[in-house]
Order: C-alpha cells, then sequence, then structure tokens
C-alpha cells in the first residue's frame, strides 16, 4: 500500500478533524473528499489551497499554495522563511493541523452550476465565511506555556490556515464546500508552539453557525438569488425552488459513482497493495460517465460539467423561475436582542445542563439565519456578539477559576 495513505490517521471528533501522519500524504487526503470531475475546473498553475494568516485583530490573506508548498506548511514549515515553526514533532502520531468544513445546502450548489453569477456570489460568500472563521478561532484559541506538570494556557497571538476549494462531493454531484484547515502549529509568548487542539473540537458549535450564518445573510449572495427567482427556506436554508428536485437528481448522478467504485475495487483486485493514481481515477471517471449515459458526451472541461449537471437537472423536470422573488428579509434593527437571549437559553437549557461560550454563539448564529437576517457582516457580528454576551450574562459559571 502506498505510504501516502498509510503514514496519514485522520480522526473526528464532534465535527472536527485531527489530520496526524505525513505531509505529503495531506493533497491525497484532502482529495479523497471530491470526484476527479473537480479537475475540469482547475487549470495549469492553479494553488492547491490559499493561506491565511490570523490574530486577534485580524485576518490576512498571505496568497496561494502549490503542492510543494502546501506540503511545507502542513510539514510545519513557515513557508514564506523556509524554517521549521520551533520543534516540530516527526513522528507518525504528529498532530499537523484541525479541520473543518465550510459547506452548504445542497440547492446552493444546484443554483450556482445554474448561473455563474450565482457561483460568484456563492464562492465569495464562502470565502468570506472561511476568513470570518479563521478570525474567531484566532481570538479564541489558545496554546499550553511552561514545563511539563506546570503548564497553563494562553491565548495565542496568530494562526495560519489553509483554504481548499472543491467543487463537486465525492458522487461527483454540485457540491461546493471549503476545507478549512488550522495549522498546528501557532505563535505564542515569543515562540512557536502546539495549538491546544482539544479546544478547537470545543468551538465547533461556534464555527458551524458562524460558517452558515455567514453565507445565509450575505446582502450579494441574497440578492443574486433573488435576482433568480429564488427564495431561501429560512428554517432549512434551502433553496426552495430547487429542493424538491435533489433527491431525484442526487439518485441519476449516485449512478456514476456507484461504477466508479465498481471498477476501483476490480483495479484493487487485480492490483493488490498498490494504489491508483490520479490519472488512472481520471480515466474511471471519464468512462463512469460514458457508461451512465452513453448518449451524452463525456464532459472534458468545467463548462462541459456545469451543462451535464443542468441538463440532469431538467431531466427530473426543473424549469427556471418565471419572476423575480421578492427579496423579504429581517433588518438587524427588528431583531429583539432580549428576547432572542431568551430563545438562546431556551434552546440550550432543553438539551444540557451545561454549555460553552462557543456553543451559544453557535445557537445564536442559527437563531440570525432562522430570523432570515440579511445584513452586512460587521453589523452581523455586532448583533451576534452582543446577543451572545447577553446570553452569558444570564449563565452561571460552573468554573470559577
Amino acid at each position: 500500500m502506498s505510504t501516502d495513505i498509510v503514514e496519514a490517521v485522520v480522526r473526528v471528533h464532534g465535527g472536527v478533524k485531527f489530520y496526524r501522519g505525513a505531509a505529503k500524504a495531506a493533497r491525497a487526503y484532502v482529495e479523497r473528499d471530491r470526484s476527479r470531475a473537480d479537475d475540469y475546473y482547475l487549470g495549469e498553475g492553479c494553488g492547491v489551497a490559499a493561506r491565511l494568516t490570523a490574530t486577534p485583530g485580524g485576518v490576512e490573506h498571505a496568497g496561494s499554495m502549490d503542492g510543494d508548498a502546501y506540503e511545507q506548511w502542513v510539514a510545519g514549515v513557515d513557508v514564506e522563511t523556509g524554517r521549521k515553526k520551533g520543534r516540530v514533532r516527526e513522528d507518525a502520531n504528529a498532530l499537523r493541523f484541525v479541520e473543518v468544513t465550510v459547506n452548504g445546502p445542497k440547492t446552493w450548489s444546484l443554483a450556482a452550476a445554474l448561473h455563474p453569477d450565482i457561483s460568484a456570489a456563492l464562492d465569495e460568500a464562502q470565502d468570506k465565511a472561511a476568513a470570518e472563521i479563521v478570525g474567531w478561532v484566532a481570538q479564541h484559541a489558545t496554546t499550553r506555556v511552561g514545563p511539563r506538570g506546570r503548564q497553563v494556557q494562553v491565548p495565542v497571538e496568530k494562526i495560519e490556515a489553509a483554504v481548499i476549494r472543491h467543487y463537486t462531493s465525492r458522487a461527483g454531484d454540485p457540491h461546493r464546500h471549503l476545507h478549512l484547515q488550522i495549522n498546528a502549529r501557532v505563535w505564542a509568548a515569543g515562540a512557536w508552539r502546539g495549538l491546544h487542539s482539544v479546544g478547537v473540537r470545543d468551538m465547533i458549535e461556534a464555527i458551524n453557525g458562524i460558517g452558515h450564518a455567514a453565507v445565509a445573510t450575505n446582502p450579494e449572495f441574497r440578492a443574486v438569488l433573488a435576482a433568480r427567482g429564488f427564495s431561501l427556506d429560512p428554517e432549512t436554508g434551502e433553496i426552495e425552488q430547487l429542493a424538491p428536485y435533489v433527491g431525484a437528481f442526487s439518485a441519476r448522478t449516485s449512478q456514476i459513482h456507484r461504477h466508479i467504485d465498481r471498477y476501483e475495487a476490480e483495479w484493487r483486485r487485480e492490483h493488490p497493495g498498490e494504489e491508483p493514481g490520479p490519472r488512472l481515477r481520471e480515466v474511471w471517471d471519464r468512462r463512469a460517465w460514458a457508461d451512465s449515459r452513453p448518449d451524452k458526451v463525456v464532459p472534458t472541461t468545467g463548462a462541459d460539467l456545469v451543462a451535464r449537471w443542468n441538463d440532469e437537472l431538467r431531466a427530473v423536470g426543473y424549469r427556471d423561475p418565471a419572476a423575480l422573488a421578492v427579496l423579504e428579509a429581517t433588518p438587524v434593527a427588528w431583531i429583539d436582542r432580549d428576547g432572542a437571549a431568551d430563545w438562546v437559553i431556551s434552546q440550550l437549557g432543553a438539551k444540557r445542563s451545561a454549555w460553552n461560550a462557543a456553543d451559544i454563539r453557535g445557537k445564536v448564529e442559527v437563531l440570525l439565519a432562522q430570523a432570515n437576517l440579511v445584513a452586512e457582516p460587521a453589523a452581523r457580528i455586532e448583533l451576534a456578539e452582543d446577543v451572545t454576551a447577553r446570553v452569558a450574562a444570564r449563565c452561571v459559571p460552573l468554573l470559577t477559576s
């Protein structure tokens, strides 16, 4: 078996993935979460990942990373200086990064395939959501300082994140999502140190809430949806005009994935101990398209693939809306902040007896999205932070020191 696979261990705890092992395997790991069809979108020279740096004061875009730079970044190397970030563990159990996924309802991706302006607006909204999450993590993450047995938690001063965009699911469906990876090496107290990863796991409710609300309430995204005749269901976030077709569309496209699984199983029986490379997987992908739809041209470009998706969607009965949709939205000023705080406490208390600040923030973000809020990011963040503070003030701390 390939060492790229053997030396990578990914564990999932509470929605957060912990990647341990060889840096070389990290790119193979993340590419297993999408279809080879993603390659049709990528031109020569495209970076594997965007790099973000963040302090408690803000987030900066630090450019893109190609495959080699990404592997160095995963290995704990400062890609700007080429030097290791402090004492980096080299063993197979070394934590390299923690990862969360920024995605949304399937109907968002279907709409993006139908209309280029929705595609651009969704990409931009998800990018902003990723940056907002990284900024929030930078404000709340910690590391440990001091000798073994006498360590104390201190806030981080700088973190780095990689953002990897995928357009498809493993089944080859349109599925816009971002892999957001927080590097395990963070800067604090004058040195590079290890991220307190358990703390990130405890942040997952806030991370998920921010990720969804930042897109669902984004004014540009909502406006372009309305201009195309689409409206969101506030409770689910789904686009109402596309939701009835998701099941039938997925059933048709899943046939392609079943073919690919069969080809891979046959190949593995004939090549025990080996791993298929990207060129072979591309061959399987095109063969699966041809076998599933013999009357159609196999897509070889992003435009071909999008056209195929749209044909499949219309084949299950979808038709474009005949008129613009009215963008019905709740302004920030209409939100009863004390009432929102009371609702959040009732929701948290109905399921558990204790929670943390991230749980509160996550529930607040869910409420704002379900209230059909549409607001600029700064206004939504101020509102979310204020309601979160009001909830916290109503709670009794369990730890006093």
